[in-house]
């Protein structure tokens, strides 16, 4: 490793104490390196970083930015330091830090953002930029070996984010043309039995000429409002999303469970009407048959009687009590979001489109998976009738009924998750993985 002419002072030994630890890909990482940071940062942390995870964390930054190979000071302060570091891949970062002017100087800030050689923009979008929002989506095809599929939001690009507790979506444009966007959420989730804040990262997109050039970062940004208020985030990447992945492969806390998004061919399994259609009075029972039915389930957070009602009250337009049928022994609820998604296909040249309706909410007592499939059956005949082709649910390989939704589904589209900030619970493995579909 090079040496670097840095300031000698105390931000200058922190700045120098970092590039060491980078450019080794943590070697010789402690617990009590964590002694270097200050309480507020410190508390901004979910749990205690030990020696393993420090190395680890050094080792997927390393592979992120690669070594510095040069660093040019443009602020030198005792206790401040910005600094421009050059790395391998030929990328330019500006770090800045802050330490505490009294020994052993602890750090209280540590900024750290792309430069580049265009004027790159951020900001929150509103309603108003449906119209960008859904362009950009358009023109953002997802590659999967030889198929290539794109959604079409329609005119109302934020009737997802509707069904989310809170939302936010970030618009980047360089040079002041908008050229990438991202939705984030924030919600509580349960992991290893302990309840986490967690922001849920969503339909990040970069225009193809603007990829490779931080625009994912800048898109994010709006979710730094978020930060010191969540133990960490999660998102979803397809199996065969190789792009994606790449993107992925230093990020830390993949988890060992697979998520299926499976989609019910609505003509092939239609069936006669099941069940009834619920109603508020039903609040109590369907809160305590979804608890029953997912509480094994990780990510998976119990209802009480108020944060059911919020779910079903957030956007009745989209989402009510009448959506969701009963029977003695299951109830299915389902959100026909095709004229708000669609989904075009591109295999060999020959394009589909596909509209689809969601399940939001299932469950069945012991022995009714029967009743399950009957109300399944029922929607997708209701949602074939009104031009809809599937019906997407959300289940893994350790969920309850899973046999049952492969055997309906014919096949699953399977995503890694990942969730940085928060680690993966012993025995994760074994236990299904609870997916909001709100969320997905």
């Amino acid at each position: 490793m090079s040496d670097f002419d840095l300031p000698q002072s105390p931000a200058g030994a922190w700045l120098a104490w970092w590039v060491r630890k980078l450019n080794s890909g943590g070697e010789g990482a402690q617990a009590s390196d964590w002694d270097r940071y200050s309480p507020a940062v410190k508390a901004r942390v979910s749990e205690p970083l030990t020696a393993e995870t420090m190395r680890a964390n050094w080792q997927a930054n390393l592979g992120r930015l690669g070594q510095v190979t040069d660093i040019a000071i443009e602020k030198d302060e005792a206790f401040a330091v910005v600094a421009v570091v050059k790395t391998v891949k030929d990328r330019r970062w500006v770090v800045g830090i802050d330490v505490e002017p009294e020994p052993p100087h602890r750090m209280t800030r540590f900024d750290f953002e792309r430069r580049h050689d265009f004027q790159l923009g951020f900001r929150e979008a509103t309603a108003d930029d449906a119209a960008i929002l859904a362009d950009i989506e358009r023109r953002c095809p997802i590659v999967m070996g030889e198929t290539s599929v794109h959604f079409d939001r329609g005119d109302d690009y934020m009737a997802a984010t509707r069904l989310m507790e809170d939302c936010s979506i970030g618009l980047a444009s360089v040079d002041g043309v908008p050229a990438a966007v991202s939705c984030g959420a924030e919600h509580v989730v349960r992991v290893g039995g302990v309840l986490k804040k967690m922001i849920t990262v969503s339909h990040l997109r970069v225009l193809p000429e603007h990829q490779r050039k931080g625009l994912w970062g800048a898109a994010n940004k709006v979710l730094d409002k978020y930060e010191d208020r969540v133990d960490g985030s999660n998102a979803y990447i397809s199996v065969d999303n190789l792009g994606m992945q790449h993107g992925f492969a230093n990020t830390p806390n993949k988890w060992p469970q697979l998520v299926h998004r499976i989609p019910l061919d609505c003509a092939a399994l239609a069936g006669p009407p099941a069940g009834r259609p619920a109603t508020e009075a039903d609040a109590g029972d369907m809160l305590r048959r979804l608890n029953a039915f997912h509480d094994a389930e990780e990510m998976f957070v119990p209802y009480t009687a108020e944060s059911f009602s919020r779910r079903m009250t957030r956007a009745p337009d989209l989402y009510a009590w009448d959506r969701v049928w009963l029977t003695d022994g299951a109830l299915v609820g389902a959100w026909a979001y095709g004229n708000a998604l669609r989904l075009i296909t591109e295999v060999g040249g020959e394009r589909t489109v596909s509209r689809s309706g969601v399940v939001m909410d299932y469950a069945f007592a012991p022995g009714a998976e029967a009743e399950l499939e009957a109300l399944l059956r029922a929607w997708c005949g209701r949602l074939a009738g009104e031009g809809f082709d599937s019906l997407v649910i959300y289940s893994s390989p350790a969920s309850p009924g899973a046999d049952m939704l492969a055997r309906l589904g014919g096949g699953a589209e399977r995503f890694f998750m990942w969730t940085p900030g928060i680690a993966v619970p012993e025995g994760a493995e074994a236990r299904g993985l609870y997916v909001d579909a709100a969320y997905f």
